[in-house]
């Protein structure tokens, strides 16, 4: 019987292949379809593909041992002045407090005025 040098490239790939397959462990999550569409959008807009996004989240899991979650969003400069205008104002004493929903209601329809 005679091989080929196609038919030994064929059946080297293939087994090369399969091994690569079996070194690979399948992992199966269940989630609403729109959380994994705005997953995906994500993972694209930075470039990867869910699959990918997810192998580096555990990647970085077992090398760190943390988990850390962040909403990515950053305060506004106005925001972060208002904040510490607030705690300012907290320091000094220099705010309302109100005992009831009714009294800072009435404080407010005066205001108005």
């Amino acid at each position: 019987m005679m091989i080929n040098s196609d038919q030994v490239l064929t059946n080297s790939l293939h087994l090369h292949y399969n091994e690569s397959i079996m070194n690979n462990a399948v992992i199966q999550i269940r989630t609403d379809q729109e959380l994994k569409e705005a997953a995906q959008k994500v993972a694209e807009e930075l470039g990867f593909s869910l699959s990918s996004l997810i192998k580096a989240f555990l990647k970085n899991v077992t090398r760190t041992k943390m988990v850390t979650f962040s909403t990515g969003e950053i305060p506004s400069a106005w925001l972060l002045e208002q904040m510490a205008q607030s705690k300012k104002d907290l320091q000094k004493g220099d705010y309302y407090k109100f005992d009831s929903e009714k009294e800072s209601l009435a404080f407010l329809k005066k205001q108005e005025k």
